[in-house]
């Protein structure tokens, strides 16, 4: 019998998961400077693919753990379940949504962002970068998701408003607004 979880323990799930993201801090300020005595405003890019390589294994020890915790204690996310499909509409705004997205950043970039990041760098360093973005998007996930299931448990329905998302704005959105990641630079 899975007894009813209240809302405030889906929201720590999705604070824990931004501070699982601030970790950046500790790795540059502690970490770094601490034992590889590096100092992020002479990073060079071999640096920064170390600091990329430190920030994945964080991050998914983490990750894991909260995911670990979700599912056993709260039984949440759920396994895959058949009405949580993906409709065609949705499928379609999303390909429509991620075509408008590459036309920005190529706009921007003036060539597809991948191959602009790649110029210029290692093989090595290259993938770290990736490495890293993936984790990253993992982690904003998290909070989208568990913020979005903290407002619909204290409503007790779905909802179509973007909790989750504004709950993200709240977090990371002031991260980047006064510093872009390590890697992005």
């Amino acid at each position: 019998m899975v007894r009813e979880v209240k809302w405030t323990k889906y929201l720590w799930l999705s604070l824990l998961s931004f501070v699982t993201f601030m970790l950046e801090y500790l790795s540059i300020f502690g970490i770094e400077v601490i034992f590889l005595h590096v100092d992020i405003q002479n990073y060079t890019m071999q640096q920064r693919s170390i600091h990329c390589i430190i920030m994945v294994f964080m991050w998914a020890f983490f990750i894991g753990v909260l995911l670990l915790f979700s599912r056993k204690h709260y039984h949440f996310p759920e396994r895959g379940s058949k009405r949580d499909k993906i409709s065609l509409k949705n499928w379609i705004v999303t390909l429509a949504c991620f075509i408008g997205c590459k036309i920005m950043t190529f706009i921007d970039w003036h060539t597809l962002k991948i191959i602009g990041e790649a110029q210029g760098k290692t093989v090595f360093q290259f993938c770290t970068q990736y490495l890293y973005y993936i984790f990253e998007v993992v982690l904003v996930v998290l909070i989208i998701i568990y913020g979005q299931k903290a407002i619909e448990t204290l409503l007790k329905k779905e909802i179509l408003i973007p909790f989750g998302g504004i709950i993200l704005a709240m977090t990371c959105g002031q991260r980047f607004i006064r510093r872009p990641a390590v890697c992005f630079q």
